[in-house]
């Protein structure tokens, strides 16, 4: 969706509208290991006010994505209820010389070219950074085992119990045998 803004009124110009899983899959990387989708259509609600020197954008955006939990693996649906309050300004985003680092403020400001407000690519953007770098089903979520891949939230883990399996077993063996040869 693409909004002019010289067809935005003084008044502002109120967009509600709903994506499905089509729509959202459409902003998905084409390889996108993490396996998104959208399972309750995403109800997009949102104001676009002119002002004299920034467009500003305010709204939210509620549905339900499955996701996948970076420690078991499951898919469980994860409730997305994310406010939005943007400012757009004319122009093009200025290179630093050198790396700055950002304020959390400065990520609501965004660049566009003054005419065209791309809307689609903006509630995707809204629902990408409302994601938490790792998802997780739980706080408490135990995960897989790394060895034989039992989910410790529902089975013990099946590996042998043995100071061989040890990260440490060659350290334990170096130490017996500079042992017995102190011994001798």
């Amino acid at each position: 969706m693409r909004v002019r803004v010289d067809e935005i009124p003084e008044s502002g110009r109120f967009l509600h509208f709903h994506w499905d899983d089509t729509r959202f899959r459409q902003h998905l990387p084409a390889a996108d290991p993490f396996e998104f989708k959208l399972i309750r259509p995403l109800n997009v609600d949102l104001e676009i006010q002119k002002r004299s020197d920034h467009i500003h954008i305010q709204g939210t955006l509620r549905g339900t994505l499955q996701v996948i939990c970076h420690r078991c693996l499951k898919a469980f649906p994860w409730p997305l209820e994310e406010t939005v309050d943007i400012f757009l300004v004319e122009g093009e985003e200025p290179q630093p010389s050198e790396e700055i680092e950002l304020e959390a403020s400065d990520l609501d400001y965004e660049f566009f070219d003054g005419v065209i407000i791309e809307i689609d690519q903006l509630v995707a953007e809204q629902i990408f950074l409302a994601l938490p770098v790792k998802i997780l089903c739980s706080e408490n979520c135990l995960g897989i085992c790394p060895r034989c891949g039992a989910d410790l939230n529902e089975e013990p883990c099946r590996c042998e119990k043995s100071a061989a399996g040890s990260p440490f077993a060659a350290l334990e063996a170096i130490k017996t045998r500079l042992t017995s040869a102190k011994d001798h």
